[in-house]
């Protein structure tokens, strides 16, 4: 009676640890967060370097290298926003169009607007626990051409964001 109550007890004491995993699994920790992204261009054999006089927004920066670009942006990543990259807020040329949640994978959509330039993307990110992967495939048009990019972006948590 005493083996068989031990049993049931590490049985239920096994589910709960499970489902406490589980639910772990589905959060997504909000908080200040680092996205390193790097974007490649089809058909571009020398990603363009940025044009002098452009400001980049706080906390970001940019290199490139060949059809590859780089940049890493600091955002604070909440329930209302949890698509990696750029802040709404400071980045009025791209809004978000779509944003889906299923558990700690996001699935969102994109258009940003510059001049005669749009893009339209669509990305999926998935957290787990303080990282963070997603890829976008974006597809920019303009002056009569029509470009795909691919963006794959890596996030790390940092801690509580400031005030």
């Amino acid at each position: 009676m005493q083996q068989e109550m031990r049993v049931v007890v590490l049985g239920v004491a096994a589910v709960l640890v499970l489902a406490a995993s589980v639910g772990a699994a589905d959060a997504i920790r909000e908080g200040k967060w680092e996205f390193t992204t790097e974007m490649q261009m089809e058909g571009m054999p020398q990603m363009p370097a940025l044009p002098p006089g452009v400001k980049l927004p706080p906390g970001m920066s940019v290199s490139t290298r060949g059809n590859t670009m780089r940049s890493t942006v600091v955002k604070c990543i909440t329930k209302d926003d949890l698509v990696p990259g750029s802040d709404q807020k400071t980045d009025n040329k791209c809004k978000t169009t779509k944003m889906e949640r299923r558990g700690n994978t996001i699935n969102w959509s994109t258009v940003c607007t510059e001049g005669e330039m749009k893009m339209t993307g669509d990305g999926v990110a998935t957290y787990t626990g303080e990282v963070m992967d997603s890829t976008m495939t974006m597809t920019t048009q303009g002056q009569g051409q029509s470009t795909k990019q691919v963006v794959k972006t890596k996030g790390k948590y940092l801690g509580v964001c400031g005030k």
